[in-house]
């Protein structure tokens, strides 16, 4: 059948079990969806937008073309390439075999905000079951096996599947650990370098430069390290077994972009959006402004509208937490010029200040507020990314293999 309903439930503030919102409907015929909000759930003095742009509350929603149909927060609570790779090795077939909405409608209850698609309303809620952080030696076995295409135990599996349901391309998985959620994030066999302590290391120097950085940790479990950050988008109630869940919605929700239509990446576009939807619009666009400029100091390319978040309330949105920040590795002699993601001022994605203080009046900035942000976040990183990085455990030889992303 090319049309498919889905019920959208919303987990509301401080609750933890979630109602139904409307009805989704996806035409996989022509690539579009569209939704409808419950009448009764329109009525709850609490009832929060499921997507703060595209489908505000008391306006009938349009229907959605961009990513093959599916609104921007709907899509952002879908399975990425791990997710869906761990799926489909329960389906038994390749990622590619299963549909937009097969990921939507199968994706569990570790994934991101505060949203769940099934198939009634009668349906039960999913079971919310990740593993204890000491199961975690064999969830990164079990996710090596993964990435070689090998069989994995189907105990194993289900605990993988239970934490996995999340964005981004890297081995990863939801765990319990101290009463809370973290995502772990494991190596992979792809790795030239101690990724997962690259990343802790990085976002310590993030710290220490002032951005909003969730709790972190860096645990060894057997030969391997493993980056654990704290899920801002789940909130503990009651016991360490309950958690209520907070909207959540990429830049490139916010955007109103389609993933593949790179061209219009942009931040100065993302600052608009901040400044009409935000709560706090002139701590966001500062904010903001200082992950760019960190992001072009510690060679950070990866810093595409995914990678920025935003946590939704029925008022307005605030930008998320950082995350998914580390640097890429470049050679000594290559070059010093690089690009980010997405557009940063007149010099398109062109990773200098100077391009970047060029927008600085996007950002609510004068050019010398601008720079001097810059060069703080460049002296401070510079003064210690070598002791960061080596008080994370890096060897001498991956600190060897980060410096030309650093000194330039």
């Amino acid at each position: 059948m090319a049309l498919t309903d889905l019920i959208v439930f919303c987990y509301l503030s401080g609750e933890i079990e979630a109602v139904p919102a409307g009805r989704f409907t996806h035409d996989s015929a022509t690539g579009v969806g569209s939704f409808q909000y419950g009448r009764r759930y329109l009525e709850r003095r609490n009832a929060l937008p499921l997507d703060y742009v595209a489908l505000p509350l008391g306006v009938t929603p349009q229907p959605v073309a961009i990513n093959r149909g599916l609104y921007g927060a709907f899509r952002d609570a879908s399975p990425d390439y791990w997710g869906r790779l761990v799926m489909a090795s329960r389906m038994k077939c390749a990622p590619e075999a299963l549909t937009e909405i097969d990921y939507l409608g199968r994706a569990n209850a570790t994934r991101v905000g505060n949203l769940d698609f099934r198939e009634s309303v009668d349906q039960p809620e999913p079971t919310l079951m990740p593993p204890q952080f000491q199961n975690i030696a064999d969830l990164i076995d079990a996710a090596l096996m993964l990435e070689q295409g090998g069989i994995i135990d189907e105990r194993i599996r289900l605990l993988l599947e239970q934490g996995s349901s999340l964005g981004g391309g890297r081995p990863k998985c939801t765990v319990q650990l101290d009463g809370q959620l973290w995502l772990a994030k494991f190596p992979s066999r792809y790795d030239s370098i101690n990724i997962p302590a690259v990343e802790y290391a990085t976002m310590k120097l993030a710290g220490m430069c002032g951005l909003n950085v969730p709790d972190i940790r860096l645990v060894s479990v057997g030969p391997h390290d493993v980056f654990l950050i704290q899920r801002f988008d789940r909130v503990s109630e009651l016991s360490a077994a309950c958690w209520s869940r907070r909207g959540f919605m990429s830049s490139l929700s916010l955007a109103e972009w389609d993933e593949r239509d790179r061209d219009r990446w942009s931040y100065t576009t993302v600052a608009e959006k901040i400044r009409r939807c935000s709560i706090s619009p002139a701590a966001d666009l500062r904010e903001l402004y200082k992950r760019i400029a960190f992001n072009i100091t510690v060679r950070n390319t990866d810093d595409h509208p995914r990678n920025h978040g935003f946590l939704m309330e029925r008022e307005g949105v605030s930008l998320s937490p950082l995350y998914d920040v580390v640097p890429s590795l470049t050679h000594s002699g290559v070059g010093t010029e690089f690009y980010l993601a997405m557009t940063l001022g007149k010099e398109g994605r062109l990773a200098q200040v100077d391009n970047l203080c060029s927008s600085a009046s996007a950002f609510g900035l004068s050019q010398t507020e601008g720079r001097n942000i810059a060069a703080e976040i460049h002296k401070k990183v510079m003064d210690e990314w070598r002791d960061v990085c080596i008080a994370s455990g890096l060897s001498s030889n991956d600190v060897q293999m980060l410096e030309p992303s650093f000194v330039r």
